[in-house]
């Protein structure tokens, strides 16, 4: 009973004291406050004037205080009801710099955010913690790039005004270098072929390894590089590939590693049986296999699928139902390792377009770029069709950059707006220029060259050129819409006169004035046929030593004058881009004939083509091949100023420009009957450069040759180079240059190894 009454004593005592000790706070006093307002400390406190006080307000005070990381000495009293804090606030950052490193790992855009994010920089409070939290991000970026040697030294400096300074040196030291890189337990594909997929690797030939790098260790590549593998596999048909164990081994020195990675490949995956089921519309089932790139008994190969998909997709997709779901619902058998197909389909309701928006036509008018759209507003939703309207927008060439959003109408399941986007790009140039020459004098030039003349998708080129013995004026104008059938127009008319006094007694000229008019009749969206009607009237002057034996005696002294041309050409084109396409062709073939109630009578047919296949990693494959023929008829030899010439930007690469072929007897080119020319290149985009999106690198192999008749066709008039070539799509119009090295050549041949070139892309 005694202790009982000890124990209740207690605590009463202690609830005495508890209370003689708890008061209400009468106010608030905060001292030791610089940079930081009263406002902002009372708004992190958990009382305020007129709550009680008592020691576990205070342990209270003192923590909220410190989760703020504004304060590094926290201390709190009460004298006469009056709460007392006393701060002591940590230091704000004057400064951070981050210096001797370099772009190899991390840039500067990316570190100012970085310190952005964590609240360093100049103004914020420093905080301790959240600085050695960067220093261990830094160290561990640098350690996943393969730079292990990393040490970041820090310096920090603290003035009267209680502001901070930090430096962070870094020492990033040299990158890992992979010694050996291997993988086992491979038996279906060859080692060699997987070690492809990676970035990095085994160092190769010492010169191609300095550029690409590739022996330089990164976490980041080598995980890249397995996510690759896996596909790689799962797309072939192997589900149960894995990779069992990654094994890396740093050197001591920390300057070379060792990478075994260890995978097992499993059991190579068919296809069983393939069903559809859902909404099939108007599609039978043998119409929907007909659409599928793999069939019962092939291997399972995840991208063909998704083709498939896609196929179907857009059957119904170009039938309205823009919201169609088509999905590959599959059922994996383990024992006969086989996949089964239940491809469900989902319609949904029919899609009409309900506006149609165009953003960022600066220049062009609106009706220009919605003809080129092949939907209206109220018409049903088509897939093909609006990709196929993207891309005759890009064809245009008036545009840098083409979108199209799609956005739903809220309230409407069954219609759409359609947002375009474009970026307007420079389409003409103006030119003004003045120059000399020994057989014309002095020449003052002007000249404009405009596809998109005032917005409207028409082309304008007039030029005008006056000196001492040439006076030059030529008019050209297109409208490709002249009807809303899409039918186009074309005329132009110049004159060219010389004064044949001024002339190199070596040299030729000719004073000419004529015209011409054009109309073409669209037979698809990407196909069209034009015919042109030219007439023209020639006086040709030569010079005497041009005019006498082994040159032009013939033409020089016929007097033929007058030309009556008529062409007929069909071109198609599908790719996907004016100025850098991806993917498409482009084909023309002409037909041009002077016919014979004029003086000069021939015959001249071309036709060329170009195009383009997209690889792997954005590269593109470019083939082109041109013909001409050409020849003269009715007992008439085919002018020497119509024959083909070839040799330099426009045709081989590394050779004087038109220099090829049968030569005069002062060394000059004759020109011919025959012109055969082709290539391929390898198209890549600069993505070290940045903002390189108007810059493209290529590779390339050209070769081509003139015969002087067809006749006398013979393959030992062919050359061919092999170089490297930059264009540079710029504000003023394409800009290139090219450094070839002749590969088929003769000792007689005029080379040129490296040239600049205005106007011309890939």
């Amino acid at each position: 009973m005694k202790k009982i009454l000890i124990q209740i004593s207690l605590i009463f005592g202690t609830l005495l004291s508890f209370n003689l000790n708890a008061a209400p706070i009468k106010s608030i006093e905060i001292l030791g406050l610089d940079a930081i307002s009263r406002g902002t400390v009372l708004s992190y406190l958990p009382v305020e004037v007129g709550d009680e006080y008592n020691t576990e307000i205070s342990a209270q005070i003192i923590r909220s205080l410190y989760k703020t990381s504004f304060f590094k000495d926290i201390e709190v009293s009460q004298d006469e009801q009056v709460l007392k804090i006393q701060l002591q606030e940590n230091p704000h950052i004057k400064y951070i710099d981050v210096i001797n490193y370099s772009n190899k790992v991390i840039d500067e855009d990316s570190l100012n955010q970085i310190l952005k994010s964590m609240d360093l920089s100049q103004g914020k409070i420093f905080n301790k913690r959240q600085l050695d939290k960067l220093i261990s991000q830094l160290k561990g970026t640098y350690i996943s790039k393969g730079y292990y040697s990393i040490k970041i030294t820090k310096t920090i400096e603290t003035d009267a005004q209680n502001r901070i300074g930090i430096e962070l040196d870094i020492d990033e030291g040299e990158v890992a270098r992979i010694n050996s890189m291997k993988i086992t337990g491979a038996k279906i594909n060859e080692e060699e072929d997987l070690l492809d997929l990676f970035e990095i690797g085994e160092p190769s030939f010492f010169i191609i390894n300095y550029f690409t790098k590739k022996d330089h260790y990164s976490k980041v590549a080598l995980d890249a590089g397995i996510e690759a593998m896996k596909s790689f596999y799962i797309n072939s048909g192997y589900l149960d590939f894995k990779v069992e164990k990654i094994k890396t081994e740093l050197s001591e020195n920390k300057q070379s590693i060792d990478i075994n990675i260890q995978i097992i490949e499993g059991e190579e995956y068919k296809i069983g049986t393939i069903q559809f089921t859902g909404d099939l519309l108007n599609q039978s089932i043998s119409d929907l296999k007909a659409l599928l790139t793999i069939s019962e008994g092939n291997v399972f190969k995840r991208k063909k699928v998704i083709e498939s998909v896609q196929a179907i997709t857009d059957v119904f997709a170009d039938q309205g139902y823009a919201f169609a779901t088509v999905n590959p619902v599959s059922s994996e058998d383990s024992k006969k390792h086989t996949i089964d197909l239940n491809i469900k389909i989902s319609l949904n309701k029919k899609v009409y377009i309900n506006r149609i928006t165009i953003i960022g036509n600066t220049r062009t008018q609106d009706e220009v770029i919605r003809r080129e759209i092949g939907i209206n507003e109220g018409g049903l939703y088509s897939n093909t069709e609006l990709d196929e309207s993207i891309k005759k927008i890009k064809r245009l060439g008036f545009f840098s950059d083409v979108k199209m959003e799609v956005l739903k109408l809220k309230g409407f399941k069954d219609k759409i707006d359609l947002h375009f986007s474009v970026e307007e790009t420079k389409t003409g140039t103006f030119s003004v220029g003045i120059s000399h020459s020994n057989s014309s004098g002095v020449s003052f030039n002007v000249g404009i060259k405009e596809k998109n003349f005032l917005g409207t998708g028409n082309t304008l080129n007039a030029a005008l050129s006056q000196s001492e013995a040439v006076q030059e004026a030529s008019f050209y104008f297109v409208d490709p819409y002249f009807t809303q059938d899409k039918h186009s127009i074309s005329y132009g008319v110049f004159t060219k006169s010389l004064d044949g006094a001024s002339l190199d007694v070596s040299s030729y000229k000719i004073d000419e004035i004529g015209g011409s008019l054009g109309y073409g009749i669209p037979t698809t969206e990407s196909t069209r046929i034009n015919a042109d009607l030219a007439l023209s009237s020639r006086d040709i002057v030569c010079g005497t030593t041009f005019a006498g034996s082994g040159y032009e005696p013939t033409q020089c002294s016929n007097g033929d004058k007058t030309e009556i041309k008529t062409n007929l050409n069909w071109s198609f084109n599908s790719l996907d881009d004016y100025n850098f396409p991806t993917e498409g062709q482009k084909t023309r073939v002409s037909a041009d004939v002077a016919l014979p109630i004029a003086d000069f009578r021939y015959i001249k047919f071309d036709a060329n083509h170009d195009s383009y296949h997209p690889l792997p990693n954005d590269l593109v494959f470019k083939v082109n091949a041109d013909i001409g023929l050409a020849r003269g008829y009715g007992n008439k030899e085919l002018p020497f100023f119509k024959r083909y010439h070839s040799g330099g930007s426009s045709s081989v690469r590394g050779f004087n420009f038109n220099s090829l072929g049968a030569t005069y007897a002062n060394g000059k080119a004759k020109g011919g009957e025959l012109s055969l020319l082709a290539g391929t290149a390898i198209i890549s985009p600069l993505k070290f450069i940045k903002d390189s999106d108007n810059m493209r690198m290529s590779a390339f192999i050209d070769a081509g040759g003139v015969n002087e008749k067809i006749s006398t066709f013979t393959l030992d008039e062919i050359r061919a180079s092999a170089g490297v070539a930059f264009s540079w799509l710029t504000p003023v119009g394409p800009i290139g240059i090219y450094a070839a090295q002749p590969i088929i050549k003769k000792s007689s041949d005029k080379t040129k190894t490296v040239e600049f070139t205005l106007g011309t892309s890939f």
